[in-house]
């Protein structure tokens, strides 16, 4: 399933990551079986179809803090209006960079996205 997404939107979305299943040694998050995401670098980045080229980096926040357990892993994910406009109608893929403590990574499957034309863009005035 592909997102529909029109180009000069704001990109903004909040969500939050958990590895399936208990982490080896993991101590944070409500269960205490994840990873402390509050000592990760995330990045993210909207690609083309093929998933080669990068149409532009996301902007990530990391709102884990240690202490609130509720909050491991929740992250907000921003591109502003202009730095979208340059993105081409069609299929894209955005996926994410987890860098862990060690510095093991970890990448996400793709989140599929539609970019759209703004239909108000296109001139509908009259």
């Amino acid at each position: 399933m592909a997102y529909d997404f029109y180009a000069g939107s704001t990109f903004n979305f909040t969500g939050s990551l958990q590895l399936v299943g208990p982490t080896v040694a993991g101590t944070s998050g409500v269960n205490g079986n994840q990873p402390d995401f509050s000592q990760v670098t995330v990045t993210a980045g909207m690609y083309d179809q093929t998933g080669e080229t990068l149409l532009s980096a996301i902007t990530v926040l990391n709102l884990a803090m240690l202490s609130n357990p509720e909050t491991n892993g929740l992250f907000t994910l921003n591109a502003n209006a202009a730095t979208t406009a340059t993105w081409p109608p069609g299929k894209a893929q955005f996926i994410l960079q987890i860098i862990m403590q060690d510095g093991s990574k970890l990448i996400s499957d793709p989140i599929w996205f539609r970019i759209k034309a703004s239909p108000i863009a296109q001139g509908g005035q009259q």
